[in-house]
């Protein structure tokens, strides 16, 4: 008998998003028989994907919400839901504040399982078939509804980073949490730090939490020759979260020549471009905006470069960027977020404190320049700590082998 994934995304593989997803789907589709591909949202163009790969085309809208007659028939699902979230809210005053948002986003998360459960219907075995929520968000909410239905589906999830830190929540608060813990068998941590995070806050399911990195693949060391000029990378999304900022105010304070490079786009583009345009003239900047996985990849085998810069005031996991980087041998320099410190030490570059000031930043910039950027054996070891603990095959070969456990 086959054996089926069910593998629920925000938007892959449609747009450039979850890039970390192109390197970890073909190894489950090694796995299992097929894998069947259910994002929350279809926008623009869809990446190609392995032969026993498909997209299901589940939710006919993803903003609709359950109504009256859903919402009669699945009458206890919605008192179950407010009733946890009463439980859960960091404060009567909270969810009082917010009952309207999380009264709408579960009559949404009926709608959808609703959808879902229509959907796998004579599609999915039990015995054979697993649910997989890249997020424990939005899909882990609509499956836990469905864990309550049918309480022999096994279910799993990873956890990141807006979805696992409560602090990244005005409130300090991340909604459904509860529902999450109790539907999930098992929860994937993609860092150290997250898996501490999770045993800390929720005890009681610390035999469900897995420590499941993930990785990206090596591509051989990245070429290298001496220069005058600096030639930085840094790669994220252009949101404050990432502080891309930080890197613009600390290169103005960096006098040698200095060409930085930066991969990726977002609503902060138009900022800083504005700012990075009152740099003096021996910085250049180069926005290559968001480009396919691929691309990136080919930039490093073809490029020079001699640091990799991370600001991220907050991480879940260890960054792929800096996990990229770091199997070309690209020495980092990187804020002390997530878990960031599991690939960023003296081994493979600077590791700084979260709060770092532009001053501390370039100072760093030049030190990691002068001492690393250009030492081939140092360079060499940078690979040897990204391959020791970030091979994708390896992280992604053990996380299968942990999914096939679970369904015996």
């Amino acid at each position: 008998m086959a054996n089926a994934l069910w593998l629920f995304t925000m938007r892959f593989p449609f747009g450039t998003g979850e890039p970390f997803l192109e390197l970890e789907l073909p190894e489950l589709c090694r796995r299992f028989d097929r894998v069947h591909v259910v994002p929350l949202f279809q926008e623009g163009e869809a990446r190609e994907l392995p032969a026993n790969a498909s997209v299901e085309r589940v939710l006919r809208d993803p903003y609709a919400t359950a109504g009256p007659a859903l919402l009669a028939k699945r009458l206890g699902d919605f008192r179950r839901g407010m009733s946890a979230l009463r439980r859960e809210a960091p404060s009567p005053e909270v969810f009082v504040r917010r009952r309207a948002e999380l009264r709408s986003r579960l009559r949404q998360a009926m709608q959808r399982a609703e959808w879902l459960e229509g959907h796998l219907a004579g599609r999915f075995d039990p015995q054979r078939d697993l649910l997989y929520t890249y997020w424990t968000a939005d899909w882990a909410t609509v499956l836990a509804l469905l864990k309550r239905r049918h309480p022999a589906w096994h279910m799993v999830s990873r956890v990141h980073g807006f979805d696992l830190f409560p602090e990244r929540d005005p409130d300090g608060w991340i909604p459904f949490r509860s529902m999450h813990l109790e539907a999930m068998d098992r929860i994937h941590c993609v860092s150290r730090a997250g898996l501490d995070t999770m045993e800390r806050l929720h005890p009681s399911f610390a035999d469900r939490f897995r420590l499941a990195r993930l990785g990206t693949v090596d591509h051989g060391p990245g070429p290298w020759t001496p220069s005058d000029t600096l030639r930085l990378v840094s790669c994220g999304n252009l949101v404050p979260l990432k502080r891309v900022d930080i890197i613009v105010q600390a290169l103005a304070q960096v006098e040698r020549p200095v060409r930085w490079t930066h991969f990726g786009d977002g609503p902060e583009r138009g900022r800083l471009e504005t700012l990075a345009g009152t740099l003096p003239e021996h910085v250049q900047v180069v926005w290559k905006g968001a480009v396919p996985n691929h691309e990136l990849i080919t930039y490093y085998r073809h490029h020079p470069v001699d640091l990799f810069v991370h600001a991220s005031a907050s991480e879940g996991g260890v960054p792929v960027a800096l996990q990229e980087a770091a199997s070309f041998g690209i020495p980092l320099v990187a804020c002390d977020a997530g878990g960031v410190r599991e690939l960023v030490s003296e081994g493979t570059g600077l590791l700084l404190p979260v709060d770092v000031d532009p001053a501390s930043l370039a100072r760093a910039i030049v030190d990691a320049s002068t001492r690393l950027g250009g030492d081939p054996s140092f360079r060499k070891g940078v690979r040897a700590q990204w391959a020791e603990g970030f091979q994708a095959p390896v992280n992604f070969g053990q996380f299968c082998d942990d999914l096939l456990d679970l369904m015996g």
